[in-house]
């Protein structure tokens, strides 16, 4: 290409703007423009185009777009002389800037002088002594430079506001790598040019050479202060936002003299009571953040806080005025804004003690956050909830609280605890369609607006308890004398989403929450000299509201429940006060007769009845083992009313009744011990070596027909079914309703997998004494040990159930029906693809159809997996019983992880929400749970086939999805999710476990090393010494850790690289193997995939410091080590960048060094973010900046400050790393 390279380039641009052109001239034309980048005179050629075409944004776009490429892509390759030109070019075309050139053209110019900016401005500050030469290449005129722009017209004064936000973002809020590389010198100039060199000089230490760089000794705040406030005077709206954009990058950075000298809240308050949407908006964002930043002088803490609390009454009329009718429709644009004010108002409650109350300051402060908490809007309303709570529990606010909210608030509270997603046409809702992407997600955010709300009761009953006690009492009275209260005692069933109900349902949430807060009394007020006075007259009202409650006589079934579950509240509190009248309640409702209901079917109402008669069996058991001694005294007539009842209860009732007497028993001093325990626990465990049993569970065909599968299978060839038959669209008839009552009481007691677990769970809760343990042992281990083989049997048939090789041999019809059974059908917030209501009301239409046979044949093979699981999960508790036994490590692994004969591959068919669940309720208690004496024997059997297992499980579901890289999926509403994502989820659900149990294992690093989460638990250094000393445990884990990193999955990645940081001390330079495996296996994936992958982004900081020191530990030992890196980063020299590394101390220039290195080989491998410039691209690459800066934008408005990550922490990063390789 020659000199007229610029033409035709605008011509190629014609030719793909022409309406004319066809698609192949397009594309065409596309080839050459790509290949224009390439050329070494594009960088000329994008300059002339954007200087020669001023008013044509397309062709200006293009040729800065050119000149962007060259600078971000090419500059390492200039010389000086080239740099200077790049640098005299973009300067000359920002200067130029008018006012006809679009906001997109102004970005694109800041972007390109911002670009240059962080190649060269001050890298002569490097430098003890720079040269002129040295000083003008470092671009020491930048900020004259900047004033100039500022002074030539009102476009380019915008433009100059726009380079300061690009700059302060790329510098302060954005992981900007060629920004890391310079840190120590490009962070310090931005404090220096935007603050008075005095103040400049109070925090660093700086020579004359950096004064050089700056040009106006007042700052830039003392220019866009003043320019605010005359902007705010005019009423120039578009003048007014673009400065506090750029403003709002600038204020957790510079020194807050600089805050205070220019009075910057004052004008950011006046942005507050404008009218202006946008610069209100902005104005609390930087409100927010001069709230919560640092503050190096407390006297300018006070003096910020003191002016916003000054400003209280223009701060309620700012609230008056964003409000509006929502009956309409939301106002879309003060809504957004409300959102923001109440969660800059709500992060002032931790000011109010140092306030002065001059002029009823607090008092206006209370008045305004209840008045946001009334808001209808339940994000509004839940965004102050916090606060309340917060405040309730700090003795230091409650004479304030007292005084000015507590009355109004406790109403509020109250009225505001209801079922907002069950309520027709609630209000809250209209809020809610723009708040919330599905109806899961908002019904999530009920769950836990309504847990703040009981929050507050709870907190105000126990601080103003008499005070509750009368409104209690009056509210309960007026709404059971209501026609509502009353239609709730005249009814048996009642519809869960009306008034009555629901009305009802909230009156007995607050008299839970009255008695929690009578509860949290007795922690709170121990020290009052009236203590036991109060406390007795505290009973007194418990034990009449207990009364006043039992005498309402309650039948709706979920109602009752609630009242059952209130008296066991009231009965921790009153003892054996009301121990039998209690305790006859609650018989009295389990076995309560509902003669309209058949509890054989399925339905809502016999569904409620069960639902009440396993609360009351939980709550019996809580009884007793709350008051053993009390029921120890009436255990014969307890006896004898169970015996009684017996014959009259489900299979399930039966056994929470006899958990009920074997707590008694266990728990009290009651005599016989050994015969009472085996007289309740043996015939139910005498089922496990029941010939049937123990047929059914020899072979799966077998266990098929214990099932019924047989018995269903014959009714489906009866009906003609066959294996293309729609089961979901044939009705049941009479014959399969017969079939189906027949087997669901056959499987309620199909294997004694319920009753295990609860005699063992209830047996181990409440244990006081070593001697009762042992006890326990002793009674136990001759039972439990011969059955271990049965129930890991059990469990090794219901993975084997899942399995479509194992049904090769049945009739195709029964193939059909399992493979149905084996289909999960649960319903799992942000998981799954209905709604909650959607997926009952599918189910309910399903129990009418065949389908119903394979939905619980699938319930019962789920059910019994999961007490299976939890019945090891509780023998496991019993210590030495379990862990002591030589063969409780194969049983259980085995049983868990079927191998296909002669393969390394895991029997295929349990669901990856199967798996979760195996390894959430069996293998990480069993892990957790193993007692000190047990570890040596049983983890070295148990961890590195497990670690395997993890590791192959996760490798082979994780194959399919580490194609595309987006770390973070674009979350999608419910009905558009599609089953792919949906597993997606699940297995990133699945891989967060596993990351946990590795956790479990050897602790986690945290980026804060002084935070609860760094402190190992003795059980994880036991466990640390046995993973890290045998080389067969070691080996797995590593293994295991290393694909957890590499995993698309933000969390688990960055959780996993904690775990691997760590570790890197206690298993480097102990076993040449280990050693090996890291350098070819961990150093590699964290530098080619990790550290080169921008989906890994979150992980970058972590990644780089475990890399680091990886490297110069290995890389000192290890010739080999070298020359791997070598190889793999293309021919870098790892010598001289071992060398650089091992020179310096500071963590900083270490990582400078290292993201050089870092970018050399995404280089050569390729693996550069691509920035190119078609339109599409751009677009995306705009649009993720926008993300990244909103992420971080948000961090920095957040209420309460994360922990700062160690590697940005002055006090810790020098020498971080260097102090760990001394040669000594």
């Amino acid at each position: 290409m020659d000199s007229t390279g610029a033409s035709q380039i605008v011509s190629a641009l014609d030719v793909i703007y022409s309406p004319k052109s066809n698609n192949s001239q397009r594309q065409e034309a596309q080839k050459f423009l790509d290949e224009v980048k390439l050329c070494s005179e594009s960088p000329f050629w994008g300059y002339e185009i954007a200087l020669q075409n001023p008013t044509n944004s397309i062709l200006k776009y293009f040729g800065l777009g050119l000149l962007d490429h060259a600078v971000k892509k090419n500059w390492n390759d200039y010389d000086e002389e080239k740099r200077v030109a790049l640098r005299k070019w973009v300067m000359e075309l920002n200067f130029g800037v008018q006012d006809y050139d679009t906001r997109y053209i102004k970005e694109k110019l800041a972007t390109l002088w911002v670009e240059v900016a962080k190649r060269t401005w001050g890298e002569a500050l490097k430098q003890t002594n720079p040269t002129e030469e040295q000083l003008l290449t470092s671009w020491v005129d930048m900020d004259n430079n900047l004033y100039e722009l500022w002074n030539i017209n009102q476009s380019s004064r915008e433009l100059a506001l726009i380079i300061f936000r690009i700059l302060f973002e790329d510098v302060f809020l954005l992981d900007d790598l060629i920004v890391l590389k310079r840190m120590t010198v490009i962070q310090p100039l931005c404090v220096m040019i935007v603050c008075p060199i005095e103040v400049f000089a109070i925090k660093y230490k700086f020579s004359d050479k950096w004064t050089k760089f700056k040009a106006n000794k007042e700052g830039w705040f003392s220019v866009w202060i003043p320019e605010l406030n005359n902007a705010l005077q005019q009423n120039n709206s578009e003048y007014i936002i673009r400065l506090l954009e750029t403003l709002k990058t600038c204020l957790n950075w510079p020194l807050t003299e600089v805050i205070v000298k220019n009075d910057v809240l004052s004008s950011l308050l006046t942005c507050l009571s404008s009218n202006i949407p946008r610069a209100q908006s902005m104005a609390l964002d930087s409100i927010h953040i001069l709230l919560t930043r640092p503050y190096n002088n407390e006297s300018h803490y006070q003096m910020t806080i003191d002016r916003v609390f000054d400003n209280m009454d223009l701060l309620d009329s700012v609230y008056e005025s964003l409000l509006f009718d929502p009956t309409d429709d939301i106002d879309e644009t003060k809504y957004p804004i409300i959102k923001k004010f109440v969660d800059m108002i709500s992060c002032l409650y931790v000011c109010v003690p140092k306030i002065k109350e001059t002029n009823g300051q607090i008092q206006k402060y209370f008045k305004l956050v209840l008045k946001t908490t009334y808001n209808p809007s339940l994000i509004v309303s839940g965004l102050t909830l916090d606060l309340w709570c917060t405040c309730l529990r700090n003795d230091e606010y409650l004479p304030k609280l007292e005084k000015y909210v507590i009355p109004d608030l406790l109403q509020f509270a109250a009225d505001a605890l209801v079922y907002y997603e069950q309520i027709e046409g609630h209000i809250s809702k209209k809020f809610a369609e723009i708040d919330f992407q599905s109806k899961s997600e908002f019904q999530t955010f009920c769950s836990t607006y309504r847990k703040r709300i009981r929050d507050i009761i709870r907190l105000i009953s126990c601080v103003e308890l008499d005070l509750t006690y009368d409104w209690l009492n009056n509210r309960l009275n007026n709404y059971f004398s209501s026609p509502f209260g009353q239609q709730v005692l005249s009814s048996t069933f009642l519809d869960h989403k009306l008034e009555p109900y629901l009305g009802a349902l909230s009156q007995y949430m607050i008299v839970e929450c009255f008695i929690n807060g009578c509860i949290r009394w007795k922690i709170w007020y121990p020290t009052g000299d009236d203590y036991d006075e109060k406390l007795d007259s505290i009973l007194q009202k418990l034990e009449i509201l207990s009364n006043q409650l039992i005498a309402l006589n309650l039948r709706e079934p979920l109602l009752l429940k609630k009242q059952i579950q209130n008296f066991a509240l009231f009965l921790t509190m009153l003892k054996d006060n009301v121990l039998f009248t209690l305790l006859e309640k609650i018989i009295t409702s389990a076995t309560m007769d509902y003669p309209e209901i058949n509890l054989e079917e399925r339905g809502a109402e016999s569904d409620a009845v069960r639902d009440l008669r396993y609360a009351c069996g939980i709550e019996l058991n809580r009884m007793a083992l709350l008051m053993p001694e009390s029921l120890k005294k009436i255990y014969p007539d307890l006896e004898s009313v169970i015996a009684r009842i017996m014959p009259n209860l489900s299979y399930h009732e039966k056994i929470s009744f006899k958990s009920f007497l074997l707590i008694i028993v266990l728990k009290s001093s009651l005599d016989m011990k050994e015969e009472r325990f085996a007289a309740i626990v043996d015939p139910e465990l005498l089922a496990w070596s029941d010939k049937t049993t123990v047929v059914g569970l020899s072979d799966l065909h077998w266990f098929m027909e214990r099932l019924g599968i047989v018995q269903i299978a014959e009714y489906f060839q009866r009906r003609n079914i066959n294996e293309n038959s729609d089961l979901l669209s044939i009705p049941i008839d009479d014959e399969g309703k017969e079939l189906k009552s027949e087997l669901t009481k056959r499987w309620q007691s199909l294997f004694p997998v319920r009753a295990t677990r609860m005699f063992i769970h209830y047996s181990m809760q409440s244990i006081k004494t070593d001697e009762e343990f042992k006890m326990l042992q002793d009674l136990w281990r001759p039972r439990i040990v011969p059955i271990l083989p049965y129930i890991t049997r059990l469990l090794y048939q219901l993975q084997s159930y899942h399995d479509p090789d194992n049904w090769k041999g049945l009739p195709t019809v029964v193939q059909s029906f399992v493979k149905y059974s084996t289909i999960e059908r649960f319903w799992e917030a942000g998981a799954s693809n209905k709604s909650k209501d959607e997926f009952i009301d599918e189910h309910m239409k399903a129990m009418q159809t065949l389908r119903d046979f394979a939905d619980s044949v699938g319930h019962i093979i789920r059910y019994t997996r999961e007490y299976t699981l939890l019945v090891l999960s509780a023998i496991s508790s019993l210590g030495s019983v379990f862990y002591l036994l030589d063969e409780s490590p194969d049983l259980l692994l085995n049983s868990i992880a079927i191998f296909k004969p002669g393969t390394n591959e895991i029997s295929p068919g349990v669901s990856t929400h199967g798996w979760k669940h195996i390894m959430n309720i069996a293998i990480r208690p069993i892990l957790k749970g193993c007692p000190k004496d047990c570890l040596g024997k049983f983890m070295p059997a148990f961890l590195p086939k497990l670690f395997e297992i993890l590791d192959l499980l996760l490798c082979q579901k994780w194959s399919s999805h580490m194609n595309d890289m987006d770390m973070n999926p674009v979350p999608t509403d419910d009905d558009q999710m599609t089953e792919e994502i949906l597993e997606e989820n699940l297995l990133r659900q699945l891989t967060t476990v596993v990351v946990r149990i590795v956790i479990d294992c050897v602790g986690q690093g945290n980026a804060n090393p002084n935070s609860a989460k760094s402190r190992l638990n003795n059980h994880q250094m036991e466990m640390r010494k046995i993973i890290f000393n045998d080389l067969n445990t070691l080996a797995p884990f590593l293994k295991l850790l290393n694909h957890l990193i590499s995993f698309k999955d933000t969390k688990c990645s960055f959780n996993s690289i904690l775990v691997m940081k760590c570790c890197l001390t206690s298993v480097l330079n102990q076993n040449n193997t280990v050693d090996e495996y890291f350098t070819f296996e961990v150093m590699k994936n964290l530098l080619l995939n990790v550290l080169s992958n921008s989906a890994f982004k979150d992980s970058f900081h972590e990644a780089l410091y475990v890399f680091t020191v990886i490297f110069l530990t290995l890389c000192k030992e290890y010739p080999s080590a070298r020359a791997f890196l070598f190889e793999i980063s293309n021919g870098y020299n790892i010598d001289e960048l071992y060398r650089n590394l091992r020179s310096v101390d500071e963590y900083k220039t270490q990582r400078a060094l290292m993201i050089d290195f870092i970018d050399w080989v995404k280089s050569t491998n390729g693996k550069e973010d691509g920035n190119v410039d078609h339109a599409g691209d751009e677009r995306k690459r705009q649009e993720k900046r926008e993300a990244i800066l909103k992420k971080a934008n948000e961090r920095l408005v957040k209420k309460n400050k994360e922990n700062g990550d160690m590697l940005d922490d002055p006090n810790i990063e020098d020498g971080a790393v260097g102090s760990l390789f001394d040669d000594n």
